[in-house]
């Protein structure tokens, strides 16, 4: 009877143990289908408070850190006002973190610009054709012009107009009795008759990018001028009349 009783008793504790046991196993496949096959999906987004996207699906704000995401593939997008969309490919492995960093570029910048023409200056018909620029070499530290003859020497004759006298960076020039000189803050080759209005002044300094209009003592308009970047050695003139 003992036996017997002890037997039942093994019999019902086996069964308790088996059942446990299939529990346990049912419980672990259990967490092992919840857990096993997810990882963690980390998005940043540069500046912050992007709003994070999956498949189309709204997550949160970045940063966010996504938790037990089943692994895959995915769309994940970064979208912020006033920025243009971020989107890139995520692959989610199991048991990994997978992060992205989402640099959003204003919108403004991505803005295409509008070409602009230059703006071609429109020559009219019957126009007389530009006056031919003149060339004068520096040779000396002072020089007498007589622009009616094109004559620049070293002594002064009956028709010079102007005496110059050359420095580091500028010329000093000397209206001759009753030529007239007047000063313009514009390059030679831009300088027209119509610029030149004369006034009683005798003394002019000319720096580079800028001219000086002359009134010859025979009554004629010539400009003189030119550019350098030390000592000026070289100038222009034209004789407009």
């Amino acid at each position: 009877m003992k036996n017997k009783l002890g037997i039942v008793l093994f019999c019902f504790f086996i069964a308790i143990a088996a059942g446990c046991a299939q529990k346990e196993a049912g419980q672990t496949e259990e967490k092992k289908e919840q857990f096993g096959d997810t990882g963690i999906l980390v998005v940043e987004s540069y500046p912050v408070n992007g709003n994070v996207y999956v498949e189309g699906e709204l997550k949160g704000e970045a940063p966010l850190t996504l938790y037990n995401f089943p692994a895959g593939t995915y769309i994940v997008s970064v979208r912020k006002e006033g920025y243009v969309d971020f989107e890139k490919k995520a692959r989610v492995t199991a048991g990994r973190t997978e992060e992205i960093s989402a640099f959003l570029t204003p919108r403004s910048l991505q803005e295409p610009k509008q070409e602009t023409k230059p703006v071609e200056k429109e020559i009219p018909k019957n126009a007389p054709p530009a006056p031919l620029l003149n060339k004068i070499r520096l040779n000396q530290f002072s020089m007498y012009y007589d622009f009616e003859k094109g004559q620049f020497t070293e002594t002064r004759t009956d028709k010079s107009d102007l005496l110059s006298r050359k420095y580091e960076t500028y010329v000093h020039f000397t209206a001759l009795t009753p030529a007239k000189i007047y000063p313009l803050n514009k390059p030679i080759k831009d300088v027209t008759k119509e610029d030149c209005i004369f006034s009683d002044d005798a003394v002019a300094v000319l720096y580079s990018m800028q001219a000086l209009c002359v009134k010859t003592i025979e009554g004629s308009v010539a400009a003189i001028g030119g550019s350098w970047q030390a000592m000026p050695d070289e100038l222009e003139w034209v004789l407009f009349s």
